[in-house]
């Protein structure tokens, strides 16, 4: 019995010590400890509020966009562009307004504004994701179709796995033979071909490379 009463008192004066210990260090480090949750709770509702705004703004930006493409089936594009500025200006570099972008450079061009739907192309080459970015590009080069060697470049950026490096190479093989250089536009069409494109794009090329070599 003694011995258990010596192991009791042995547990209550560990239990007591532990207890010093703890108090000590809350003391020590109790604004430390305030100002760390504090931090946590700020972090945490930021967070959250952060969330709830962007599920906020990818709804506005999604029914903006959606307007306008409902405006662009029943109207003129030149109707369209003040709908589809709106996103643009409003929303910054988002999805949507990206895609704004590329269709407001389509109307613009429609309108002969070449150097304003540049711009506005160059914007969503610097800022989209593929193959929007890509998309961009293609028609970066078709509207400098009047500057080939400016347009070459842009469709040489074009990576050899997108899914638009078909119409590129294409493109690039009616800038090379209205430079007069018909082998190298044969060059460009055969390597089109030979990325397997499907559809009209394959006969075209086929018919291209047909009548090129007689």
């Amino acid at each position: 019995m003694a011995g258990v009463e010596v192991e009791s008192i042995f547990e209550e004066v560990d239990a007591q010590l532990e207890a010093e210990n703890v108090a000590k260090m809350w003391h020590r480090n109790r604004y430390w400890i305030i100002g760390g949750l504090i931090s946590l709770f700020v972090g945490l509702f930021a967070y959250v509020g952060w969330k709830e705004y962007q599920a906020k703004r990818d709804l506005e930006v999604s029914e903006r966009y959606l307007a306008a493409m409902d405006l662009l089936e029943t109207a003129s594009e030149g109707a369209t562009r003040p709908s589809l500025t709106d996103v643009t200006a409003g929303y910054g570099d988002h999805g949507y307004a990206l895609m704004a972008r590329f269709l407001e450079a389509r109307t613009l061009a429609g309108e002969g504004k070449k150097d304003a739907a540049l711009a506005l192309l160059d914007e969503v080459v610097a800022k989209a994701r593929v193959p929007l970015k890509e998309l961009a590009m293609l028609q970066v080069a078709r509207l400098r179709a009047e500057e080939p060697d400016q347009a070459l470049a842009q469709l040489e950026r074009i990576p050899r796995d997108s899914m638009f490096k078909p119409q590129a190479l294409e493109f690039a093989g009616v800038l090379t033979s209205a430079k007069g250089d018909e082998k190298g536009a044969l060059t460009f069409y055969k390597d089109a071909l030979s990325l397997n494109p499907e559809g009209g794009l394959r006969k075209r090329l086929e018919r291209r490379i047909q009548r090129m070599e007689g």
